[in-house]
C-alpha cells in the first residue's frame, strides 16, 4: 500500500535570501510584490495581512484629528519608513516635524510619532516593530490595540526599546506632539 512520504527541508545557513533596502525599493519600482503588502525586517520579506474594517475605521478617526490639528502636509498613512540598511516597515500613521515634499521613504529624523493600528498584529507591533522603531529614535510610537480598547504610548526611546510606556483608554485624552492638543478615541 502507498504511502504518503513527508519531505522537510532542513535549514542551510547561507542559503536565505536576504535583502538591503536598496534591493527591497527596486523590487517595489519593478512591481515585485503587485499589490501585496510586504515589510523588509532584518533582511527578510514579512507578508502582511489586508486590514480590517475595524483597522481602517481607527486608522480615519485618528488620522482626521490629526490632520484638523496639524495639517495634511504633516501627517502620513500608510507610509513606508526607512530604519535602516535592511529594514523598512510600513505603518499606519505618521505625524511628521516638517512636511516631507521629496519622493523618498520616511526615516526616524522626519518624525514626532509612529502610529500603528493593531486590529490583528498587536504582537508584532508591540515586540518587533516597537523594538525596531526605538532602535532608530524614533521619539513616540502608539499602538492603538482595538481589542481592548486603549493605546500603547511608548516615548523616549533608549537603547533599542523605549523606557516610558503608559496606557491610554478610548475616551480619554491623548497628547499631540508638537502641539499644546490632545485627540480622543472612542
Amino acid at each position: 500500500m502507498n504511502q504518503m512520504t513527508r519531505i522537510v527541508a532542513a535549514p542551510v545557513d547561507g542559503f536565505k535570501a536576504r535583502f538591503t533596502t536598496a534591493e527591497f525599493l527596486k523590487m517595489i519600482e519593478l512591481g515585485a510584490f503587485g499589490d501585496i503588502k510586504v515589510d523588509l525586517v532584518d533582511g527578510e520579506l514579512e507578508r502582511m495581512p489586508p486590514p480590517g474594517n475595524a483597522h481602517g475605521l481607527l486608522q480615519i478617526a485618528l488620522l482626521s484629528q490629526l490632520i484638523a490639528l496639524a495639517g495634511v502636509a504633516r501627517v502620513r498613512a500608510e507610509q513606508g519608513i526607512d530604519l535602516g540598511d535592511d529594514t523598512l516597515v510600513a505603518c499606519d500613521g505618521a505625524l511628521l516635524r516638517a512636511p516631507v515634499t521629496d519622493k523618498r521613504m520616511l526615516t526616524a529624523a522626519d518624525l514626532l510619532l509612529v502610529i500603528e493600528v493593531a486590529e490583528t498584529t498587536f504582537r508584532r507591533d508591540s515586540e518587533m516593530k516597537r523594538t525596531k522603531y526605538a532602535g532608530a529614535g524614533v521619539p513616540l510610537y502608539w499602538v492603538v490595540d482595538s481589542r481592548r480598547s486603549v493605546v500603547h504610548v511608548y516615548q523616549e526611546p533608549t537603547d533599542g526599546d523605549y523606557i516610558q510606556v503608559h496606557t491610554v483608554r478610548f475616551g480619554e485624552p491623548l497628547s499631540v506632539p508638537g502641539t499644546s492638543e490632545t485627540i480622543t478615541l472612542s
